[in-house]
């Protein structure tokens, strides 16, 4: 052992240790920050997403077929709903087959017009959440 020799560390030494420290402390709050921004944007995102399927799961009404779609706000996220009628070919009924016993008329049950529904739910961040689909409602009852 020398005589005169000191333990610990020197004051560069002690430096170097603290801004070592200080650098890794930056990059774990930074990690931390964008982790907890994708967290909260994930979490708007999904909000948005039950609230769509929610309202793609409520029936239509004949208003809201009437007035071509509804809108409104729901837990401070506003959206929109649009309805379209769709014209497509409906198939003919099938023709009874040579020698066959003619089939009773066929009963007149509900009628159902293909209506094009697009649901767009306003998101916090960037673009909102679209949905689109075909769905079948009842014709009105005063129409041919």
């Amino acid at each position: 052992m020398r005589v005169g020799a000191r333990d610990g560390f020197t004051l560069i030494e002690a430096l170097v240790a603290f801004a070592i420290v200080a650098a890794l402390s930056l990059v774990v709050q930074r990690g931390l920050i964008q982790s907890r921004v994708g967290w909260a944007a994930v979490e708007d995102r999904t909000g948005a997403e039950r609230l769509a399927r929610s309202l793609l799961e409520e029936p239509l009404t004949p208003a809201a077929v009437a007035a071509g779609g509804r809108e409104g706000v729901t837990d401070g996220r506003r959206w929109r709903v649009g309805l379209q009628t769709l014209d497509l070919p409906l198939p003919n009924p099938p023709e009874p087959e040579a020698g066959a016993a003619p089939s009773p008329p066929a009963q007149e049950g509900p009628r159902w017009m293909p209506l094009r529904v697009r649901i767009e739910v306003a998101t916090a961040r960037g673009r909102p959440v679209e949905v689109e689909t075909v769905r079948l409602a009842p014709f009105p009852a005063n129409s041919p």
